[in-house]
């Protein structure tokens, strides 16, 4: 996304084992009695393959009876695994935190996040009749913004039904495209000075 500068950190992507993660979250569920996990990865849906098999590890182990769970993704992938959304369910996956970042079109494509305002609202049915919880998130406060757009933005996300909407000020990452043409307008303060 335009506002983001992960993947310029972030420039090779290591996939695990399914079966060592599901090793791991097991040990979790059986010795500390963990109930429900979030995978701290920004798209952990991005290699379907290694996905899938880990969906079926965990219900080949039987702990979905025992543990849930929760992802971020992109709207993208959700679309492209349509199929696939009952299997997701049926390994414990409750809760999808889906990227949809606008209800405007003309924000999506300043965002670059390769969808559509149907997509976004598809992705959110899909994921809704699977079973899974789905949060939309939603960026507020652009120069132009006004209590029109807002309330035009909060509309549309009540059209869409998502079952929560997480509302984000616009922050562009330092190093991000959109932060770089804010150029001089950005305001960067050293912390260091407050310690």
């Amino acid at each position: 996304c335009s506002f983001c500068s992960q993947w310029k950190f972030w420039r090779d992507y290591r996939v695990r084992d399914p079966g060592k993660v599901v090793d791991e979250i097991e040990h979790l569920v059986n010795e500390h009695g963990i109930g429900f996990f979030i995978l701290a990865d920004e798209e952990p849906t991005i290699h379907r393959k290694k996905f899938i098999a880990f969906c079926e590890e965990l219900i080949a182990r039987g702990l979905p009876d025992k543990v849930e769970w929760g992802i971020n993704t992109r709207v993208t992938d959700i679309l492209r695994d349509e199929k696939y959304l009952p299997l997701y369910r049926r390994a414990g996956l409750l809760h999808v935190s889906l990227g949809t970042e606008a209800a405007a079109q003309m924000k999506l494509d300043l965002f670059n996040k390769e969808t559509t305002v149907e997509q976004n609202k598809k992705a959110i049915r899909l994921l809704r009749e699977a079973g899974i919880v789905v949060e939309a998130q939603f960026i507020v406060g652009m120069e132009n913004e006004t209590a029109e757009t807002l309330e035009e933005t909060y509309q549309m996300a009540r059209d869409w039904n998502p079952d929560l909407a997480n509302w984000a000020m616009y922050t562009p990452w330092p190093f991000s495209s959109l932060f770089h043409d804010l150029k001089d307008t950005v305001e960067v303060h050293d912390f260091e000075k407050y310690n």
